[in-house]
């Protein structure tokens, strides 16, 4: 296999749904917009994500560069007599970074990391995950990695602007997971090579 120039390593969080379900009471409902999506490795930089990051892998040029964002926030709240009032706001993408890449003959080692939280919740637990990846220069990507329950999650690579390959994806209808597991330490670890 020939050597890669540019390898391209995608990472999304997002919320399936239209309208997520924060509290419902006599008084009002509570709900948060969700993305409104499936997976795909396609929706950077449409505002359907909650957190979106990605990282460049340059081998004729030993440089890591890197992107990260967040999607806006948005919290409808539906009174009994039918009027709603909506209220919006950005988390921070200071969270989501890059670990300094290591660069070895066979290729390079960093880590990607996200820690973001909803700015309109008042004591938010954070989304979070953590990558480990060895990218290899003919354009293998070796992955560990450890995440929240909540919400979906999708890890993807590309090599020289060829098509995505799905590193890893969790699914939390899947799994029964919900937004409670935002608390606490991150529940799944993973293992991929592609």
């Amino acid at each position: 296999m020939s050597d890669a120039d540019i390898v391209k390593l995608r990472a999304a969080t997002f919320i399936p749904s239209a309208w997520l379900s924060r509290a419902d009471d006599a008084d009002q409902t509570l709900e948060f917009r969700g993305d409104d999506r499936e997976f795909t490795p396609h929706a950077v930089n449409t505002g359907r994500n909650r957190v979106e990051q990605e990282a460049v892998v340059d081998f004729a040029r030993e440089t890591l560069s890197e992107y990260a964002d967040t999607g806006r926030s948005v919290e409808r709240i539906t009174c009994p007599d039918g009027t709603e009032e909506l209220r919006e706001g950005k988390a921070s993408a200071d969270g989501i970074f890059c670990t300094d890449p290591e660069w070895r003959e066979e290729g390079v080692e960093f880590e990607m990391n996200a820690s973001a939280s909803n700015p309109l919740v008042s004591h938010p637990h954070p989304v979070d995950y953590r990558l480990m990846l060895a990218v290899n220069r003919d354009g293998g990507v070796d992955v560990r990695g450890q995440h929240d329950g909540f919400p979906c999650y999708e890890f993807y690579a590309q090599t020289d602007f060829g098509d995505f390959r799905t590193l890893y994806r969790h699914d939390f209808r899947e799994t029964g997971d919900a937004p409670s597991a935002l608390a606490g330490p991150m529940e799944y670890e993973f293992e991929a090579s592609r």
